[in-house]
């Protein structure tokens, strides 16, 4: 007797010739009419190619719903697989599988999966964030970042993953920029783009000694990456570097007699790295004034050095002060 059955998740028509009466044959070797032959797991079935138009009862469940899920039920064979009767693997096929607009009546709008790209034998795993969002494709990215336009740059690394913006909090760096060959210091050079002027101290200091005079300076306190200075006469060098030196100082002749003075920027208290500046007083009155100056001068400096302005007197004994608050170095570390 033919029976017919209809998968009604699947809309698909089986055809059996079964005998319900249980008149017809049984065995090992499956079923067309009367008792099902069993076998425990979807595995234990016998090759469907020779089976054609047989059923099997399988009694255990086996894998992991849905992607390989075997369940326990009736399998047919159709001369090519086992496919089980009321199962619906073909609702989950990729090329059937969509996901659509509810407000498009006519079901034309919506997303599908392409899994063609897969190697065989992978289910591969999408993990979704905690969190609501929009999905970013390839496409959204204007370029790959190049890694060695970083090669530059130095500091502490973060780490190389995904991570919340508060995370960097303690990440640091120098940042730098080059311009055809010529490097700029942006981030903690900023004193190096300009020249660092002390100027002259507010009390007047007796230069007319036989014996050099430090010449001490106004500004209380001064740091930089290259330069420290903390008050006195003494400018302390943080950098190796060429260095360009220039200074004015101002003085009062205060007795009837002329007198001249000279000056020097002498290196660590002993050396003496510039020429020498010569002021002359031509005339023999109180408070004529004069200049010592020097342009700008360049000399080699280390890290540890420190320079120092000293005046000196040449000629006449006699006072001659600086006058307070006129006189200025200036210092620039220019290599």
């Amino acid at each position: 007797m033919a029976t017919f059955t209809i998968d009604l998740l699947t809309g698909k028509v089986f055809l059996f010739n079964k005998d319900f009466t249980g008149s017809g044959s049984t065995g090992g070797g499956g079923s067309s009419g009367g008792t099902y032959s069993e076998v425990n797991t979807f595995n234990e079935l016998p090759s469907a190619s020779v089976n054609n138009g047989i059923i099997y009862l399988v009694r255990e469940s086996t894998g992991a719903y849905v992607l390989n899920k075997k369940s326990a039920g009736l399998y047919y064979s159709n001369g090519t697989i086992w496919r089980r009767l009321g199962d619906i693997p073909s609702f989950f096929s990729s090329d059937n599988f969509q996901v659509y607009e509810s407000s498009d009546i006519g079901g034309t709008t919506g997303i599908q999966f392409v899994t063609s790209g897969i190697t065989q034998g992978n289910f591969r795993q999408i993990q979704v964030q905690d969190g609501d969002g929009t999905i970013a494709y390839l496409t959204d990215l204007d370029s790959k970042v190049d890694t060695s336009a970083f090669a530059d740059y130095t500091g502490t690394t973060a780490p190389n993953t995904f991570t919340s913006k508060d995370t960097f909090t303690g990440y640091t760096a120098t940042t730098s920029v080059r311009l055809m060959g010529i490097e700029s210091a942006i981030a903690g050079k900023q004193d190096q783009l300009k020249p660092t002027q002390i100027t002259g101290d507010t009390t007047p200091i007796e230069v007319n000694t036989v014996v050099p005079t430090e010449i001490s300076w106004g500004n209380s306190n001064f740091n930089s990456s290259d330069i420290n200075y903390s008050g006195g006469s003494r400018i302390y060098i943080l950098e190796d570097g060429r260095y360009e030196i220039s200074y004015t100082l101002n003085n009062n002749n205060n007795s009837t007699s002329k007198k001249t003075i000279g000056t020097v920027i002498r290196k660590n208290g002993n050396v003496d790295v510039s020429p020498m500046s010569v002021a002359s007083y031509l005339q023999d009155t109180n408070l004529n004034r004069s200049s010592n100056v020097m342009t700008d001068y360049n000399v080699n400096l280390l890290n540890g050095d420190y320079i120092e302005l000293v005046a000196f007197r040449i000629g006449n004994s006699g006072s001659v002060t600086t006058i307070p608050e006129a006189s200025w170095i200036k210092l620039e570390k220019i290599e």
